[in-house]
């Protein structure tokens, strides 16, 4: 009965880890660049909800979807402002773009330092738990886990049938067939970053539910969004979501068997096993 309560947990936290990572699945399919703030902006927009419910009362479902357009806003700025004057598409361009995330990564944490202090927040919403026979499902991860579904369903029917949504898809498969198709590509690239940055804001909201979390912690879900989008497939949805549901359950189920800190090296040892056994991700296209 405990392999089954920890898979149930596992699922769940999956579900939130699936979303936070189409957002960075979003930035680095359409531009080639591995965001390393990625999971600094997670953190930050979780402390925010947590401060808004302990000075405000404000719960994540209304915080919502004020974070999705602040993390739209802000990524949109930070694509326009920063991104935007890198090299192009050549090797020193993605050196480039590394080096400033990696700076952003450290400007946010030190802002969240400031802002929020070295404590650890959370929210402490829907505390309680529903019982399924002898197995308990926890509000709070029961709530995420369906907003984060209800989120990547709207997302996923945004990219596929939205002219927006179908201009992404063609500049992450193939940026001079878009180019060549009228699409603006850099138009494109700043939506890209602003949406990728949007639902990372979202996923952090929900997660302000499950974790206790201080503005340090940023690179941990870096590293989770990244091992989720190496398991699954780059590019591949549903693959996300299979990568997600796996290290939800590694997490799991590593942390009761053999202890939280080991728990932390799961998404390290998950990378580095489909690397070498399959590079493409799971539900990627094998190269041939």
């Amino acid at each position: 009965m405990h392999v089954v309560q920890l898979v149930v947990n596992g699922l769940l936290l999956g579900g939130v880890f699936a979303l936070s990572a189409l957002g960075f699945n979003i930035i680095f399919g359409v531009m080639r660049v591995v965001n390393l703030a990625h999971g600094d902006i997670v953190v930050l927009a979780a402390l925010l909800c947590a401060y808004e419910f302990g000075t405000l009362g404000f719960n994540p479902l209304i915080v919502l979807p004020a974070a999705i357009a602040g993390g739209f806003v802000a990524g949109a700025a930070i694509y326009a402002f920063l991104l935007r004057r890198l090299p192009g598409e050549i090797a020193s361009g993605e050196a480039s773009s590394l080096t400033l995330t990696f700076g952003l990564s450290f400007f946010l944490v030190g802002s969240g330092l400031a802002i929020f202090g070295g404590t650890f927040r959370s929210v402490p919403f829907l505390t309680g738990a529903l019982y399924v026979g002898a197995i308990s499902v926890p509000e709070a991860k029961l709530l995420a886990f369906v907003t984060a579904l209800i989120l990547a369903l709207l997302l996923g029917a945004f990219l596929r049938f939205t002219p927006v949504g179908c201009a992404i898809r063609a500049t992450s498969q193939h940026v001079e067939g878009a180019l060549a198709c009228g699409v603006d590509i850099d138009r494109v690239k700043t939506l890209s970053f602003g949406l990728g940055t949007a639902v990372a804001a979202a996923a952090g909201t929900l997660l302000s539910m499950i974790y206790d979390l201080s503005p340090q912690m940023g690179v941990e879900f870096t590293v989770n969004a990244f091992a989720v989008v190496v398991i699954g497939g780059l590019g591949n949805y549903a693959g996300c979501f299979l990568g997600a549901m796996i290290l939800g359950l590694a997490d799991e189920l590593t942390s009761y068997y053999i202890g939280a800190n080991l728990a932390e090296a799961a998404p390290y040892v998950l990378f580095i096993l489909v690397s070498l056994l399959r590079p493409s991700g799971l539900l990627g296209r094998r190269v041939t």
